[in-house]
């Protein structure tokens, strides 16, 4: 129960990182992926780690939110645990895992 109020407390930080106040121009990064959050059009990283712990277990290191063109992905990087480390690919909109790399 400890890990796992430890693991939320993570991940809570990186999203509070990953969508934190950004400097004040108006063209952000962050700002373009917190808009499309707070819209709809990208489901919250909440919802994406949940669907990512569900098919594979370890300890998230890291996540972004990329644009890629118009296209939303989620890349959370996790350690498995036995300690491959995994890049995983995450449509931003369905919410569907799309790429996996790493393990090894």
């Amino acid at each position: 129960m400890r890990r796992y109020f430890l693991r939320m407390g993570l991940a809570c930080l990186l999203a509070l990182t990953l969508f934190s106040a950004a400097p004040a121009f108006a063209d952000s990064d962050q700002d373009r992926a917190r808009a499309a959050v707070e819209s709809g059009e990208v489901k919250p990283l909440g919802a994406i780690l949940k669907t990512v712990r569900q098919k594979y277990k370890g300890q998230v290191l890291d996540t972004q939110l990329l644009d890629l063109g118009g296209h939303w992905v989620y890349r959370v990087r996790l350690l498995t645990q036995d300690g491959q480390a995994l890049d995983i690919g995450v449509d931003g909109k369905s919410g569907q895992i799309i790429d996996v790399q790493g393990g090894g």
